[in-house]
């Protein structure tokens, strides 16, 4: 069994060759292995397209390599022994560096993602001008098998968070914890991936420069053997992960900006009912509508200039799109000022508890569609 160079700087190409390099990376999958690669290469044939199978194994104890190994002979495969187990994202970025193709692609080796995805994906590329074509499990036509209620919330919970707190680049894709894709060499033979974890394509759209991605529905099937490789470990990291990516992007300091401008909006809005109703006794019920929606308004104005530099021709369509994604919240401040106002609360108390809750609902929901509002 060869035992290949590790690099992990994907500017390490030599050549490329008009074909798809899919790296399969494998931790204990004998019981799977060799129908994956069958399949994967049935998939890519269809296709036309000349085509590599990569598999970068850990080490496996069940003798996974071996039986990889065992078919060179008869399909397009390499296959790469790493020491140890060093982690899905890794594993990825090692098959990467020593491909030949100029489309390369990953895909677990358990099945979960079926390897017939794999034609639509490459035609999405090849044909479709796509530079990142992802398989996605929350458009029009995909889906999960069998996954319980909870297993459905954490995977939607992760990809929301994921949306949040990078909204800049991933508030328009909506699978960006997807397994299986497809993307040009040229698009991230520059990027300085570093990944952490197991989530590789979060790592592709925060960095790489590409200008059209396309989602290609698929259904995520259960395991057939064994169980899942996720556990609190993997979990911590994603979150490790994204909190790098939020610094490495310049997220962070657009989320710095974005607090700046809701922290100007938070003041008009209590200052406003505040000075209303304590030097001008204006009512509660006229008053607090006004200045929701005069703080909206500042908010943005201020989101246009400070946080997102909008064409000043194309503020008033998107102020009408953030006015209404922002509504829900906004409606809940007023029900939530009044009420304690109606209760003896103070104004400065009522207005600062409506616009945490408004806040709150915005932050948990609201974030990339706000993005998505400002953004091109």
């Amino acid at each position: 069994m060869s035992e290949l160079r590790h690099c992990r700087a994907l500017n390490c190409y030599y050549r490329l060759f008009l074909m798809i390099s899919l790296v399969i990376p494998t931790y204990n999958e004998a019981t799977v292995i060799q129908e994956t690669l069958r399949r994967a290469a049935t998939a890519l044939r269809a296709h036309g397209e000349e085509f590599e199978l990569i598999v970068v194994d850990d080490s496996s104890a069940d003798g996974t390599a071996a039986l990889a190994e065992t078919m060179a002979a008869d399909l397009p495969i390499r296959v790469l022994v790493r020491p140890r187990r060093l982690g899905l994202a890794t594993a990825v970025l090692d098959g990467w560096s020593i491909a030949r193709g100029d489309v390369l692609g990953v895909m677990d080796a358990d099945l979960q993602h079926p390897p017939e995805v794999l034609t639509p994906l490459a035609e999405a590329i090849y044909n479709g001008g796509a530079d990142l074509a992802v398989g996605s499990r929350y458009v029009p036509g995909g889906g999960t098998s069998d996954w319980t209620w909870w297993r459905r919330l954490i995977s939607r919970t992760a990809t929301h968070m994921a949306a949040t707190v990078l909204p800049l680049r991933l508030a328009s894709v909506g699978d960006p914890m997807s397994g299986i894709f497809f993307v040009r060499a040229s698009v991230v033979r520059n990027a300085k991936l570093n990944p952490t974890g197991y989530k590789i394509l979060l790592e592709v759209i925060a960095k790489a420069r590409y200008r059209r991605v396309q989602e290609v529905p698929y259904i995520f099937q259960e395991r057939r053997q064994g169980g899942s490789k996720l556990g609190p470990t993997q979990y911590l990291e994603y979150l490790v992960h994204l909190g790098r990516l939020a610094f490495a992007t310049g997220q962070f300091a657009a989320w710095m900006r974005y607090g700046v401008v809701a922290l100007l909006g938070a003041l008009v809005d209590i200052g406003l009912i505040f000075a209303l109703m304590r030097y001008r006794h204006l009512p509660a019920f006229a008053t607090v509508p006004s200045a929701i929606a005069l703080a909206l308004l500042c908010n943005s104005l201020g989101s246009a200039a400070l946080t997102f530099s909008v064409p000043a021709g194309d503020w008033f369509a998107r102020a009408l799109r953030y006015g209404r994604i922002c509504l829900a919240g906004a409606i809940l401040n007023g029900v939530v000022t009044l009420t304690l106002l109606a209760e003896g609360m103070g104004s400065v108390v009522s207005a600062g508890a409506g616009v945490a809750a408004g806040g709150v609902v915005n932050l948990l929901f609201n974030i990339p569609a706000i993005w998505r509002a400002w953004t091109p």
